[in-house]
Formats: structure tokens, sequence, C-alpha cells
């Protein structure tokens, strides 16, 4: 029996060593299909090349798996939180739950553009390994137009999270608020919403000022709006892996 972490498997099966070690194994959340085939192609792998091989490049899988289980558990800790019977300790509890979840998402594409630097020979440094930097993809496209290519489809998402991401972790925890029909501390939970204001880096201060124009969404309207996105990608890049690996 072998370990490392939480795996734990048989010399003749590798199943779950891919997900097994991320917070999926809590249970909450389903691991994406695309995973479970590539933990699967890793399994088979066994068979041709040996443990310690299959260990090796397996590693990338693992590192991009943990974060798009990240994002996955702070979505549904939001929702959690958004349904607290305090609503005014559930606002504070997404506030900090919103910052985890963007810097779970620009993770996921850190992650996922070390696995390609690393599996078509990128020359990059650690920090030039980043989806928001014009270097990488350079050179990613210099060396591997067609994948390149696929790539770009995802360029505006990565903006945004990194928008959101530099905000939340540099400058302001994402505004999250109380709303309610009249004063919130008199209003039946029922009535009571948990909201948070659409744009990074808002300020109470500024949006007292000037309410009327300011759009407030609900904790988890990004990701419904990117939780698609985010799948797809992580599929991209489970495909790159087995593609170049086997």
């Amino acid at each position: 029996m072998y370990s490392v972490g939480n795996a734990r498997w048989k010399p003749q099966e590798m199943k779950g060593l891919v997900y097994s070690s991320t917070t999926y194994r809590l249970g909450h959340f389903q691991v994406p299909e695309c995973f479970k085939k590539l933990d699967g192609f890793f399994d088979e792998l066994l068979f041709k090349k040996g443990k310690v091989w299959v260990q090796e490049s397996s590693d990338l899988a693992q590192n991009l798996c943990r974060r798009m289980a990240d994002i996955e558990l702070y979505a549904w800790l939001i929702s959690q939180a958004e349904t607290a019977p305090d609503s005014f300790n559930g606002a504070a509890l997404v506030g900090t739950y919103l910052v985890g979840y963007f810097s779970a998402c620009k993770s996921l594409f850190d992650a996922g553009s070390i696995t390609l630097a690393k599996l078509y020979n990128l020359n990059l440094s650690n920090k030039e390994m980043d989806f928001s930097k014009p270097k990488f993809w350079r050179e990613l496209k210099e060396k591997q137009a067609t994948v390149y290519h696929r790539y770009t489809t995802f360029d505006g998402l990565v903006k945004d999270i990194v928008k959101w991401r530099d905000s939340a972790v540099h400058r302001a925890t994402p505004l999250v608020i109380v709303h309610a029909p009249d004063d919130p501390d008199k209003t039946p939970r029922v009535k009571q919403e948990i909201r948070m204001v659409a744009k990074p880096d808002a300020e109470l201060s500024t949006v007292v000022k000037t309410h009327e124009k300011i759009t407030w969404v609900k904790p988890l309207h990004f990701h419904n709006k990117w939780k698609n996105h985010l799948r797809q990608f992580c599929e991209e890049v489970c495909l790159d892996t087995r593609d170049k690996i086997k």
C-alpha cells in the first residue's frame, strides 16, 4: 500500500490518484468527468510505464484538480453562508469566502499555465507561467499555435478573474451587505437577502452616496456565470495532459 497525503492505492491500481487528495473527497460536489477520465488514463499507464513514472506525470493533473476543487468548495461555503440563520454573520462570511473564491479561480489558471508550460517545454520562468502575462501567450503561440488558439477563448475570463482577485486580495474585500424592504435589523430573516456590489474596489462610504447607481447581485453571481467556462478549461488542460504524455 502506498500513500501520498490522503491518497492511498495498491501497487496494482491508482484509482482516485488525481482527485482523492482534494476537497472533492468531502462529497459536497461531484468530481468533474474530465478528471475521472484522466484518472483512468493514469491507471492504465501504470501497467505500461510503472508507478514512479505515473506519479511524476500525475502531479500536474493533481494540482489542477485541487484548484478546481477549491473553487467548488468556496462556492459551496458561500451558498451555506448565504442561508445562515443570522444574515449579518452570513454576510461577513460571504465577503471572506469571496476573497478565497477569486484567489482560487486565479490559481486554477495558474495551474493550467504551469501544466502547458511544462508539457510543451515553454521557455518561461516560474513567474512567466501565467495566462495574464503577455510573454506566456507569445511563447505558447510560437511553439504551439494550435494549442494557443484553443486557449484564447479564455482570455476575457482570465482578465475578469485577475481584476477581481487583485482587488479582493490587495485592496478591498468584496462589499457584501444584508438587504431588506425595511430596516434589516427589524426585518424577519425570510425577507432578508445577502447581496454584493457587482464591481470590485467598492467601499461602503461610496456606496452610501451613490446607492441609486449601484448594481447588486447574489453572492454566487460570478460563479454561476463562470463555472461552465472553468470546467471547460479543466477539460482542455486534461486533453493536453493525456495527449502529450500517452
